[in-house]
């Protein structure tokens, strides 16, 4: 089930403590409310703790995410309870990174002007438009997707901050799953590769899409002979009795428009046993569609 993104404000804290900018995606400003208290909780924490990258706050039933940008500014971001803070943390980054790019000698100033910042509204909702995608993106991941690097002129390369970031959260495993990314290999295959568990695969690959390295396609299995001659071969390669009968159930359905996981659940069977079924067909008999998410219809049984 799609997640909603649950990016409710976006606020922008002068080093006086003054509010610069302030975006709200619905009738009321929370944020201004939780101004004072919230500058004096950070202003606690960050004595305590030191200032780290991007921050929460659970405050007055509120959910808060935020992070000190240059000339000791503060970008904050009122979130849903039970939204994914992982992709609100992305947002929030690009946020005050655009803000900062964008208005960095208007930010220097002693006394700031509100009015300065106020077409800055149209930014932040392209942001919060791109990143609802990304997350409807994550929200079909499953073992059976496949997940490719994201080339620009035929080459990939790494943001070094990322790489940075991805080492730091997820440590070598969140390495050895960038390694086994080859555009052909599902998570389910890199899952027993690795010998990770399945959610810590799942996690890891949402981060990278996420940070915007790599993009999915859905696998859609097509059997290449569904006529006698298909029986026949089966003959000949002793296919056991019971992956036979999966094989006969699934039939009609693998034609290359189907993905394998609603294909698993009309038969009634599990993803992994249907691709377990499959695979031992080999290349020859079944061809492995890699197809774009919005190229695969959805189907309801």
């Amino acid at each position: 089930m799609q997640r909603n993104l649950g990016a409710q404000e976006f606020m922008v804290i002068a080093p006086g403590g003054a509010p610069i900018f302030h975006y709200s995606s619905r009738n009321t400003k929370r944020l201004d409310e939780l101004l004072s208290g919230f500058l004096s909780a950070i202003t606690s924490f960050a004595n305590e703790f030191g200032e780290q990258s991007v921050q929460s706050l659970s405050f007055e039933g509120s959910e808060l995410l935020y992070e000190h940008g240059d000339n000791n500014v503060i970008f904050v971001l009122l979130i849903d309870a039970d939204a994914s803070e992982t992709v609100l943390r992305a947002v929030l980054k690009e946020l005050s990174k655009r803000f900062q790019e964008k208005f960095s000698s208007e930010i220097e100033m002693e006394i700031p002007i509100a009015d300065t910042y106020a077409g800055f509204d149209a930014k932040v909702k392209e942001v919060i438009e791109k990143y609802r995608s990304v997350l409807k993106t994550a929200s079909q991941l499953n073992g059976f997707v496949v997940p490719k690097l994201k080339k620009k002129d035929d080459e990939f390369s790494l943001d070094p901050e990322v790489l940075d970031e991805l080492h730091r959260d997820y440590g070598n495993h969140g390495v050895r799953i960038l390694e086994s990314i080859d555009g052909n290999t599902c998570i389910h295959e890199i899952r027993e590769q690795t010998g990770l568990e399945e959610g810590d695969v799942l996690e890891i690959i949402e981060y990278l899409i996420i940070a915007g390295v790599i993009e999915i396609r859905i696998l859609c299995p097509s059997l290449l002979k569904a006529d006698s001659r298909f029986d026949t071969y089966l003959d000949l390669i002793g296919l056991p009795q019971k992956d036979y009968q999966v094989l006969q159930r699934a039939k009609s359905f693998c034609d290359g428009k189907h993905p394998l996981t609603d294909i698993a659940t009309r038969i009634n069977v599990t993803p992994e046993r249907l691709f377990e079924v499959l695979s031992k067909m080999g290349d020859t008999e079944v061809e492995w569609l890699k197809k774009k998410p919005n190229d695969v219809p959805t189907t309801k049984y």
